[in-house]
């Protein structure tokens, strides 16, 4: 089942800061920076599947951020939603550092106000360029608790899967992020660790099998 969704400027800006390590530093020498949608997004990824209960949605033709993927489950009177995820996968040529990653990867939450961030290295196989991070924390955007019910504050995590290339365009950057009402996280808890081991296992086999680009 697909439906509409207005995503949310804050939505989406996990994503469009993480790129900014690929366009940021000219000295990385990484070229050819472009978001991969529909039938360009890896093949491991268009694979995946969602928990019963959550939808895929569809986005705006014009939105500003491409995004692979949009999911989201418990659907509010308010027209809000309980959780919510986002994929975004990007092409490059060249290889970002892996301080450059870990940097903006935090700097990304703090920017979204977020409080209690922890981080997390992610064990992947032992290749060059390679990282996975997964950072979370709670999130305040301008002061205030956004997608709350009833003032509860949004628990987010933000999983940054990179694998750089000399190859042109076979770099991938991929950015998975959920949002959830902190409050429903408990009984979403089950959900969000499928989904995101769902995402972890399928980048792990696609560097296992030589073919990070999917």
């Amino acid at each position: 089942m697909s439906t509409s969704f207005p995503l949310p400027e804050w939505q989406s800006s996990a994503a469009s800061s993480m790129v900014d390590v690929l366009t940021e530093d000219e000295w990385m020498e990484i070229a050819d920076v472009v978001a991969l949608t529909g039938d360009r997004v890896p093949g491991w990824l268009q694979r995946l599947g969602i928990p019963k209960g959550w939808q895929l949605v569809t986005l705006p033709g014009k939105h500003e951020l491409p995004l692979a993927r949009v999911a989201v489950c418990g659907e509010r009177a308010d027209g809000g939603w309980e959780a919510a995820e986002t994929i975004s996968v990007f092409g490059y040529t060249g290889w970002p550092t892996f301080y450059e990653v870990l940097k903006k990867a935090v700097d990304t939450l703090r920017a979204l106000g977020a409080r209690d961030i922890a981080t997390k290295v992610l064990p992947i196989p032992p290749i060059q360029w390679t990282v996975a991070l997964r950072n979370s924390g709670i999130a305040l955007i301008g002061g205030r608790p956004v997608w709350a019910r009833d003032s509860n504050p949004v628990w987010v995590q933000q999983t940054t899967y990179v694998a750089g290339s000399e190859q042109p365009h076979a770099g991938r950057l991929i950015v998975h992020t959920m949002f959830v009402d902190a409050a429903c996280r408990p009984l979403l808890g089950g959900e969000i660790a499928q989904v995101s081991d769902e995402v972890y296992r399928g980048f792990v086999g696609a560097l296992r099998a030589e073919d990070p680009a999917g």
